[in-house]
C-alpha cells in the first residue's frame, strides 16, 4: 500500500515537472531580452519560399542574393520581398557602390542603376555645372550685373537686357540703357555696345539728326597710364580719345583728348594704369535729353546741320546794320542802316539810300 502511494506521488511530480517546461512566450513572458543570447533565429528559413503563408509571417530565403533574402507575407499565401519594390514577390537589389563615386542612383523601372550626370550637366553632384540648355551650348563668358542669358545664334551668352514691353513697339534698347553700354571684358579690352544689332540698333541723336549703330566696337589698350574718353562726334563718329596707347575696332582713336569735346555726346570715361584698364569706369550716358529752339520776334532759327543750330535775326523786324554806302545807289535791302562820323544812312528801297547829317546839340 505504501509502495502504491509512493509511485502515485512520483508520477504526479513527474507530470508537474514536464508541464512546467512547456512555456508560451507570447502569453507567459514579459519584456523578454534576447540580447545576451549567443544566437537567435527569429525567422523561419529555407532555400525555397513556402507555397503557403499566413499574414504577418516572415521568411528568410537562404538561396537569394545578399540583401534580397527577407520576405514577408502581406496577404494570404503571397510573399513580398521586404525592402524591394513591393510588387508580387519581385524586387531589385542595390548595385555595389565600389567605383561609382560621383554618380546618382537611378532606376529603369526594374533595376537600380548608378548613372553619371549627362544632358546639360557635367562634373560631380556636389559641383555640377550647367553646360547646355535644350541641348545647346552655354558660353563661358562671365556675366555682369543686370545681364540676362540670351541665345546669340551659336550659344547661350550673357547679354544686356533687350527692349522692354509693348510687344516690340516703342523704345528699343535705350529703354534699359542698353545703347552703347561700355563694359570691361579683360585687363586690356573694353566692349562698346555689344548688343547693338539690326534688330536692336543703338541710336543717338544730334538735334533732328539720328545716328544708328547696328554693331558694337572693341577698344584695346596697348600701353600707358591715363584716361580714355568715349563719345560720339557731331559727325556720327564713335570715338575713343586720350593719351593712352589704344587701338579700336568699330570706332576711331583720337589722340591728345583731355576732356569730352563740347560738340559731342559723352558715352563713358575709363582710366588705366600701367597698361591695364581699371575694374570699373564712369557711365556718362543720359537716358533722355531734349532741345528745342523756335522762331521768335526778330529771331530766325535755321534747320539743324549735323547737330548744330544756327540762330539769326530777322531783318524784317530787326534792321541790319551795314557799312556806310559809297553812293545813294549802293546795294542794300530795305531797312538796312549805317552811319559814319557825318551821316546816318537808311536804305528805303532796294539799292536806294537816304542820309541825314549829324550835328551836335
Amino acid at each position: 500500500m505504501r509502495t502504491a502511494r509512493w509511485l502515485q506521488a512520483v508520477m504526479f511530480t513527474t507530470a508537474l515537472t514536464f508541464g512546467q517546461t512547456m512555456i508560451d512566450l507570447r502569453t507567459q513572458s514579459k519584456s523578454v531580452d534576447f540580447s545576451g543570447a549567443n544566437t537567435t533565429k527569429p525567422f523561419a528559413s529555407g532555400t525555397v519560399l513556402p507555397s503557403t503563408c499566413a499574414v504577418d509571417q516572415v521568411f528568410f530565403l537562404a538561396s537569394a542574393a545578399p540583401g534580397a533574402n527577407v520576405y514577408g507575407c502581406a496577404s494570404q499565401n503571397t510573399w513580398s520581398l521586404e525592402g524591394g519594390n513591393g510588387t508580387g514577390g519581385g524586387g531589385s537589389t542595390l548595385p555595389p557602390v565600389s567605383g561609382q563615386a560621383g554618380k546618382a542612383l537611378t532606376t529603369d523601372g526594374t533595376n537600380y542603376l548608378w548613372t553619371s550626370l549627362g544632358g546639360g550637366l557635367s562634373g560631380s553632384l556636389g559641383a555640377a555645372t550647367v553646360t547646355q540648355i535644350q541641348g545647346l551650348p552655354i558660353a563661358a563668358g562671365t556675366p555682369v550685373s543686370g545681364q540676362i542669358l540670351t541665345w546669340t545664334g551659336s550659344s547661350w551668352s550673357p547679354q544686356n537686357a533687350p527692349a522692354g514691353g509693348g510687344g516690340g513697339s516703342g523704345a528699343t534698347m535705350a529703354s534699359q540703357l542698353g545703347d552703347l553700354q561700355v563694359t570691361r571684358t579683360s585687363n586690356t579690352e573694353l566692349s562698346i555696345g555689344p548688343n547693338c544689332s539690326a534688330a536692336t540698333p543703338c541710336n543717338l541723336r544730334f538735334g533732328t539728326l539720328l545716328y544708328s549703330f547696328t554693331s558694337g566696337a572693341t577698344v584695346n589698350l596697348t600701353s600707358g597710364t591715363g584716361s580714355a574718353f568715349i563719345y560720339l562726334t557731331s559727325a556720327g563718329a564713335l570715338t575713343v580719345g586720350g593719351s593712352l596707347g589704344l587701338t579700336c575696332s568699330g570706332c576711331i582713336v583720337q589722340s591728345g583728348i583731355t576732356a569730352t569735346p563740347p560738340d559731342s555726346i559723352s558715352i563713358a570715361f575709363w582710366s588705366a594704369t600701367a597698361g591695364a584698364w581699371a575694374a570699373t569706369g564712369v557711365d556718362q550716358r543720359a537716358f533722355l535729353s531734349f532741345k528745342e529752339v523756335t522762331n521768335g520776334p526778330g529771331i530766325v532759327v535755321a534747320p539743324d546741320s549735323q547737330g548744330h543750330t544756327v540762330i539769326s535775326t530777322d531783318p524784317n523786324v530787326v534792321p541790319l546794320r551795314t557799312s556806310a554806302p559809297a553812293t545813294s545807289s549802293s546795294a542794300c535791302t530795305p531797312g538796312s542802316w549805317a552811319n559814319d562820323t557825318s551821316y546816318f544812312y537808311v536804305c528805303v528801297n532796294q539799292n536806294q539810300w537816304l542820309r541825314a547829317a549829324l550835328a551836335s546839340f
